[in-house]
């Protein structure tokens, strides 16, 4: 298997669709693709959703799901983005689940894609791959970001100070269009074996991809943003609608700095 597929999954059923479309249409057939969610119980709608594609796709390489019963699983109100110290262990403790399912398959890949990001380009994960395959990369992101509108915040950071203290965008370091290394890289992440056997998630104050990019730091693993491949965030209802009639203005915006 080439790449397994993984995301914690809970009330996308409204995008899930796109995902899995997105996916489909990728340059890597769906039987060098595996996948693993991590679901609530009480989720039946998303549950439907995923094994419905199950069934009319049965090429797929692997298809495992998590039922996570022993965890409060939540979403966010629709056009608002609620974070706490709570609900990132909460994350926490869902992204390591994966992750421990993950270092049981042993696949080439990992890629870590949030249900809200969508491959738009057909050749992201090709490209992703190869880029992982390169000396010296351990794990790789595409371009993203993280706030409905404008692109003030892409999926990737600096420490200000040191390694796992407060980040921030540091935009002059991101040369948007190019390959370029990068303290922290966010929401889709393509890791290579050295980076998800080693490298646990664990709490920061401003999520928990920052705290497992600083034990990728600790480790000496190196992180980089493709930002010439780039990913699509539909964070709320609202914005799946726009999405599909008018594109992601986001995009355009970012590719028209170059």
């Amino acid at each position: 298997m080439k790449i397994l597929i993984g995301a914690p999954v809970y009330r996308r059923a409204w995008i899930l669709g796109e995902w899995f479309k997105a996916i489909e249409n990728q340059t890597i057939p769906l039987s060098d693709i595996g996948f693993v969610f991590l679901l609530s119980p009480d989720d039946l709608e998303t549950h439907d959703l995923i094994w419905e594609w199950k069934i009319k796709h049965p090429q797929v390489a692997l298809f495992h799901v998590i039922v996570k019963e022993d965890i409060e699983h939540y979403t966010h109100p629709d056009g608002h983005r609620t974070w706490t110290d709570v609900a990132y262990h909460k994350m926490v403790d869902l992204r390591n689940t994966l992750l421990g399912f993950v270092r049981e398959i042993k696949p080439q890949k990992y890629l870590s894609l949030d249900s809200d990001l969508i491959l738009e380009d057909p050749s992201s994960l090709e490209k992703l791959y190869h880029i992982s395959d390169r000396d010296g990369v351990d794990a790789v992101s595409p371009l993203s970001y993280m706030y409905p509108q404008g692109i003030d915040f892409p999926s990737v950071m600096s420490w200000i100070n040191e390694v796992g203290g407060l980040a921030s965008r540091q935009h002059q370091k991101y040369p948007i269009g190019s390959i370029f290394k990068s303290d922290i890289i966010m929401a889709a992440v393509m890791m290579n074996p050295s980076a998800y056997l080693n490298a646990n998630y664990q709490w920061h104050p401003q999520g928990e991809d920052l705290g497992w990019s600083t034990q990728c730091a600790q480790l000496g693993l190196n992180l980089f943003c493709a930002s010439d491949v780039y990913a699509t965030h539909i964070m709320h209802t609202w914005m799946l609608e726009s999405y599909l009639n008018n594109m992601d203005p986001r995009k355009h915006q970012a590719y028209s700095l170059i």
